[in-house]
């Protein structure tokens, strides 16, 4: 588990952008999985959950944000993957 450190202003305003409250911020620090790179840098990212019958043939979402090794958010995303 994680704790939200600084946010940088890239990552602020990619949050604006992209409409990710703080509190999606907070949860993705809080559950999501942690890739981590050599550099001290971490990836932290959470798949969406596994979609209902709604979601059929529809991309599903899936946030990420890039940490520095002092715990500082870089960036916040919001990618859409398409199913093959």
């Amino acid at each position: 588990m994680m704790k939200l450190g600084k946010i940088s202003p890239l990552a602020f305003s990619r949050m604006k952008q992209r409409g990710i409250s703080i509190d999606a911020l907070n949860d993705l620090l809080a559950r999501g999985q942690v890739e981590q790179h050599l550099d001290g840098a971490q990836v932290v990212y959470l798949d969406s959950p596994v979609p209902g019958p709604s979601w059929a043939g529809r991309p599903q979402p899936r946030l990420y944000a890039v940490v520095d090794a002092a715990g500082d958010v870089l960036t916040v995303e919001r990618r859409v993957r398409l199913r093959g």
